[in-house]
């Protein structure tokens, strides 16, 4: 707003927000505060509305895409770009995000084309945790208080995190809101299954790795097989398609692991050997196969994180990680294109609709 104030005084841009009903009683105070604050100089869009309206099942970061879309249609079609506050030094992956964009804009690695004639920019990409708070204070700009009841909690300033709560990312951080928020704790327990679980369970032994249990009697490979046995055909067909991938890699291919590792698992009589070097791997990291059957756990070894194991699996279907994240898994071939397959449809469809 500075800027364009500085630039462009004549130019509207507008503030879309998306509110989860989840959100923090302050958060919502400084969002109105927003929306007072610039109501003559912006166009103004609260959206809170069930995911399911615009499209079936639609995530929540799609809703913001469609949004965009729409907003370039309602101005005359005219170019459009979307001002998002991503930072690269948020995360790792974010990092990779922005230094590897495929559909970008003139060279600039965080700008990102979405759709026909709309993209999103995040130009503060490069921006520490350090500028942002230095910005805030040096010229004045307002921010969520949120953040002051953070600190109060003991919370470190790379700790806070305004999101939402319904997020892989967040659920460790349920139990904030039962303590700052009592009022809007209560609505959410009442409205999401699983909430409180969560906010109990989010750091503990239901949920972590080293110390969740295994019931008497089990091995983590029986107990695996049991919770699968729980689950629907088509969920189980996927957890057992991806265990079976990963005991194959691990006995054919073998994945890269750092030289300590490697030497804590020979030291402790893991069956192993070498097989080259691994190109998914910073630093050119060796490829390990393991010689015997995949291992119940690896608890006996300092970094269990890249090594294969049962218990690993075991924790894939307890935190209802399809996708088997944790095992280093992403997106199947298949899974890509019927998302590739449902956006050239909904195009297709616009293109119909709007002559585009």
């Amino acid at each position: 707003m500075d800027y364009r104030r500085k630039h462009y005084p004549d130019r509207k841009i507008g503030i879309f927000h998306q509110d989860f009903e989840a959100q923090y009683t302050v958060t919502t105070e400084y969002i109105e505060r927003t929306m007072e604050r610039y109501k003559d100089e912006a166009e103004l869009y609260w959206v809170c509305l069930p995911m399911a309206t615009y499209h079936y099942r639609m995530h929540q970061e799609d809703l913001a895409h469609q949004f965009a879309r729409w907003y370039r249609i309602s101005h005359e079609n005219k170019k459009t770009v979307c001002l998002l506050g991503m930072r690269a030094d948020e995360s790792l992956q974010r990092y990779s995000g922005f230094l590897n964009k495929q559909y970008g804009y003139k060279g600039e690695c965080w700008i990102t084309k979405q759709f026909k004639d709309v993209w999103c920019a995040s130009p503060i990409y490069d921006w520490t945790l350090d500028d942002i708070w230095h910005a805030t204070w040096l010229f004045h700009y307002d921010y969520n208080k949120l953040y002051d009841l953070y600190y109060k909690a003991g919370l470190k300033p790379s700790q806070m995190r305004v999101a939402s709560p319904f997020n892989d990312y967040s659920k460790d951080a349920l139990n904030m809101y039962r303590v700052i928020d009592p009022q809007i704790w209560v609505r959410l327990v009442g409205r999401v299954r699983g909430a409180n679980f969560g906010a109990i369970y989010g750091r503990s032994k239901a949920m972590g790795y080293r110390s969740v249990r295994l019931p008497e009697g089990h091995t983590w490979k029986s107990y695996t097989m049991f919770l699968l046995d729980t689950l629907p055909t088509r969920l189980r067909n996927n957890y057992v398609k991806k265990f079976n991938a990963s005991i194959q890699f691990w006995h054919k291919t073998g994945g890269g692991l750092d030289e300590e590792t490697i030497q804590e698992l020979i030291d402790h009589g893991y069956r192993i050997k070498r097989n080259g070097v691994s190109n998914y791997t910073l630093n050119k990291k060796s490829r390990i196969i393991f010689l015997d059957k995949i291992p119940d756990n690896t608890d006996d070894i300092a970094t269990t994180k890249d090594i294969p194991s049962w218990k690993r699996m075991c924790c894939c279907i307890l935190k209802n990680d399809h996708i088997c994240r944790t095992m280093g898994f992403g997106m199947t071939r298949e899974q890509q294109r019927r998302i590739d397959a449902i956006q050239k449809k909904y195009k297709s469809i616009e293109e119909m609709n709007y002559g585009v």
